[in-house]
């Protein structure tokens, strides 16, 4: 096995790029926004442990989740976007947290304030989520600041949970029920080098699914072993937290799709820290069900309402999607782990399909407003009917972002995650610098001979061309890997102006595999790499047993997946069907003032004569050529209501005529 190391957030620097703007946002938007409804709905003064019976918003079993994931991001903008405010926000978070902490090292706003004789009682309550979102939130705070305050809070807290899980039992179950703090521990044994934390990791991966005690999803409240009744079980099945088998032996990516991808994610880390093959390969086959027949086009990996669930192969309904951007930003988590193991293009495509799509799509273009679910098509007549007849919390995704939510996992968990973007960019091995997503920065980059200095000068995802520079003169030895993105056809790549990569044709020295283009530093010469990844316009279908999709088709320009939207069409844009030839051409436009690329094309749409009296009649519309308009499925949802569909009904071409 590989092991990969991602150079870090810290070391990478944004300029004013598409990633550089939106870390900008932000930075002045996002990071304000989630905290002020978190300090209105009451997450924040939990902390405080105060709370009483008949005094508004009560502690909630998962807010301290809600309030960690802001507490990562916080700490990560403020090591490149200095805000004295901000930052007194965070240390006095930071204060309530190491003021409320037991003796024992434990914290919880809810249970310490509302139950403190139920601590590690009950499996539906998050404790242990919790818990390692505070880990990670304190680990982001440590490389941010160097002050080791709320670290040192959190590795009590870390020991607590070993002496009740591990040395003296004293819990009342043995895996974590939301998953989460399996893949913070690995973090903390790499913040702090103690051991003992990647062995507790490795002892949660380990023991779940082998327990039956633990075994509280499928079964009713109030019956063995959900008896006495617990907090938030629900009636689901085993797959729901991954314990229908031990993890070296699941068989199918399946149940909670966040929980999942977590659960995925640590396995990953302990398959490369323990050279565990049999591990690994329980993850080629999670990821291989994942990719190849439960996600969506934009990325997203739930496509089951009830349980939020990953759902049976090739069921990935539109209108009535996921897809929630927490499991699209924890995917990303997977793939970054699995292309730490064996460096291979498909996983920085997923990384990729994901920062441009899937997860961008949760927040809106101010950076205020945020979805939870993200639908692939939206109606907002039946949206508006839906939330007259079902709970709230099983509305279908609507066509509004909202400020805050109930469970409020997202908003903050895309915060941290544009935050820290940086680090999914480069990566190293001994002398080999990847080169996996391509975006406007520059960093300083250790290698194993010495250190160089890269810099990518791009206006990439809108334009095909990106410039690389590198100076190797320092490590000779280097070798400079490139992902040519699964999305494009035919890139190219030169040096200093020769070719070295065109038309599948690779110049001596250099080498191609697993989609990354490999050149050494003997060839560099003056540094400069300039790569091509043209852009066409292209149409995607689905596999044909993705029943909702058949006929239709999405359209993509480089890593975007683009979306209609009533706003730009005059027209039902569900009745259109795109033609054989729709000429497809691209402009530099906005969507609320922020920048992007649109597309145009050539489609029918049937004309309205004699509907008005009658729901049904016999064929023979008549049709009417229209010219339609998409935008990026990302920015979809700023600006008045009105119908979106990322599927389009396609214009037959029967046996290639």
């Amino acid at each position: 096995m590989h092991n990969i190391a991602q150079v870090t957030w810290k070391d990478v620097s944004l300029g004013e790029g598409f990633w550089g703007k939106w870390q900008q946002t932000n930075a002045r938007s996002t990071v304000n926004a989630v905290y002020d409804r978190f300090f209105e709905t009451g997450r924040i003064n939990a902390m405080r442990l105060d709370w009483k019976e008949g005094m508004p918003n009560k502690p909630h079993i998962f807010w301290d989740s809600d309030v960690a994931k802001w507490m990562e991001g916080a700490a990560y903008i403020l090591h490149y976007h200095e805000d004295a405010e901000l930052r007194q926000k965070l240390e006095h978070v930071i204060d309530m947290i190491e003021a409320g902490q037991d003796e024992n090292g434990y914290f919880n706003s809810y249970f310490l304030t509302c139950e403190p004789d139920q601590i590690f009682q009950d499996r539906t309550a998050h404790e242990l989520y919790t818990a390692g979102h505070m880990m990670e939130a304190a680990i982001a705070h440590y490389y941010s600041t160097g002050s080791k305050r709320f670290l040192n809070v959190m590795t009590r807290f870390a020991d607590c949970i070993e002496q009740a899980f591990v040395l003296n039992k004293t819990s009342n179950y043995s895996a974590p029920g939301h998953q989460e703090i399996e893949l913070a521990l690995v973090r903390l044994w790499q913040a702090t080098g103690e051991k003992r934390y990647l062995e507790l990791s490795k002892h949660f991966v380990d023991i779940r699914g082998t327990d039956p005690h633990d075994r509280i999803f499928s079964v009713r409240n109030g019956t063995w072993p959900a008896d006495p009744p617990l907090n938030s079980q629900l009636l689901y099945n085993d797959t729901y937290a991954q314990d229908d088998a031990p993890a070296r032996q699941l068989p199918a990516a399946a149940g909670h799709a966040v929980r999942a991808m977590y659960f995925y994610s640590s396995m990953a880390d302990l398959a490369r820290e323990y050279n565990d093959d049999e591990l690994y390969q329980a993850c080629l086959r999670l990821w291989d069900d994942a990719t190849l027949r439960k996600m969506y086009v934009t990325g997203g990996v739930s496509g089951e309402r009830f349980g939020e669930a990953i759902g049976a192969a090739y069921i990935l309904p539109n209108q009535d999607s996921y897809a929630e951007t927490c499991a699209s930003i924890a995917m990303a988590f997977f793939a970054q782990r699995m292309f730490s193991i064996r460096p291979e293009a498909r996983y920085g495509d997923i990384i990729e399909r994901q920062m441009y799509n899937g997860a961008l799509a949760g927040l809106s273009l101010d950076g205020g407003a945020f979805f939870y679910d993200n639908a692939l098509k939206s109606a907002p007549a039946h949206n508006d009917f839906l939330k007259g007849v079902h709970d709230t919390r099983n509305l279908f995704p609507t066509y509004r972002r909202e400020r805050v939510f109930e469970c409020s996992c997202c908003p903050p968990n895309i915060l941290r995650f544009i935050a820290a973007i940086g680090e999914y960019i480069y990566a190293t091995e001994k002398d080999t610098l990847f080169i996996s997503q391509y975006v406007q920065s520059e960093a300083d980059i250790k290698l194993a001979s010495g250190s160089l200095r890269v810099a990518q000068t791009t206006n990439y995802p809108w334009t095909e061309t990106v410039s690389v520079q590198v100076d190797t003169t320092g490590t000779p030895d280097a070798v400079i890997a490139l992902r040519m993105p699964g999305w494009c056809v035919n890139p190219s790549v030169s040096v200093n102006g020769t070719p070295v990569f065109d038309q599948g044709t690779l110049a001596p020295g250099v080498e191609l595999k697993h989609g990354y283009l490999y050149i050494p530093a003997s060839l560099l010469g003056g540094g400069r790499i300039d790569l091509t990844f043209p852009m066409p316009v292209v149409e995607l279908e689905a596999n044909p047993l993705v029943a909702e999709t058949v006929g239709r088709v999405a359209l993509m320009r480089g890593p975007i997946v683009y979306c209609l939207e009533a706003a730009d069409n005059g027209f039902n844009i569900f009745d259109m069907t795109v033609l054989r030839e729709p000429q497809y051409s691209h402009e530099h436009g906005d969507v609320n003032g922020v920048p992007v690329v649109m597309l145009a094309g050539q489609g029918a749409v049937r004309t309205h004569d004699n509907w008005d009296q009658t729901l049904y009649r016999t064929g023979g519309s008549k049709y009417e050529k229209v010219t339609f308009k998409a935008v990026p499925y990302f920015a979809w949802a700023n600006r008045e209501a009105g119908d979106m569909a990322v599927w389009l009904q396609k214009e037959s071409n029967l046996y290639g005529a």
